[in-house]
């Protein structure tokens, strides 16, 4: 196969539409700026998506459990590494994708005779030392690309649903509201990928019963980079009471 690039460019493609199959019909990863830090959200039925990595800096992704480990496991090490070698104010996002899991990523998609990492990762820091830039996400074939107050990872039509619902969302929010905004946003990700060719977006008394109908089976998992924490761990996974005034807004007990 490697004399004939044709083939390997073929197998590539083939790796490609293989991928974005099987992550099609993941629930989507929604993060976005509020008032305090920053807030990242979505939901599951067992294992959990939003993970603390490094002091002010959270994880999160969709596809396979077992693949989403080993990439949390990696930037971890990574980030780690950099504390121990440098400095604990070395460790940012930047250098954690540039450098880390994006080469990472890369590597597993580009060998067409190693299984790829079926994933897609979000990244967080809370207030970086570039500036606006606080999201990171990586596609399974290693690209990245950085945002500023909001940013998902799912599949293409609920990332640009997300995108747009998103569209106004004020990065002085409350929490509450963030998390308000931040399920609306997952609503209509999650309706975008389920939505055929040519169907019209659904009108908000229809985002409204599809959350009803979704959180009568789905775990809704949160957590925030909270800057008022006084401790160096600025991730905090929020709890029953966070999330229940929203959500019971929205039927769920």
């Amino acid at each position: 196969m490697l004399e004939e690039p044709y083939r390997w460019v073929e197998a590539i493609r083939n790796r490609r539409d293989y991928l974005e199959d099987q992550l099609r019909g993941a629930s989507p990863v929604v993060a976005t700026r509020y008032r305090d830090g920053v807030l990242l959200l979505t939901t599951t039925p067992g294992p959990r998506k939003v993970f603390e990595v490094y002091n002010e800096i959270a994880f999160a992704a969709i596809g396979h459990p077992a693949d989403i480990e080993k990439l949390r496991k990696a930037v971890i090490d990574i980030a780690h590494l950099e504390g121990f070698n440098l400095s604990a104010s070395d460790v940012n996002l930047q250098r954690l994708v540039s450098f880390g899991i994006g080469p990472l990523v890369k590597g597993a998609f580009d060998e067409i005779f190693r299984s790829p990492f079926l994933a897609r990762v979000l990244l967080a820091e809370l207030d970086p030392p570039s500036g606006d830039d606080v999201f990171y996400t990586i596609d399974a074939d290693g690209s990245f690309v950085r945002a500023g107050h909001v940013a998902a990872v799912g599949s293409e039509e609920s990332v640009a649903a997300i995108a747009e619902a998103l569209r106004d969302h004020v990065p002085e929010a409350s929490l509450e509201d963030a998390l308000e905004s931040a399920l609306h946003a997952w609503a209509r990700g999650r309706m975008a990928s389920e939505r055929e060719e040519g169907e019209e977006a659904p009108a908000a008394e229809q985002v409204v019963d599809f959350l009803k109908n979704a959180l009568a089976d789905l775990n809704v998992e949160a957590a925030v980079l909270d800057r008022s924490v006084p401790t160096k761990s600025k991730f905090r996974l929020l709890g029953e009471d966070d999330l229940k005034p929203v959500l019971s807004a929205h039927g769920k007990a």
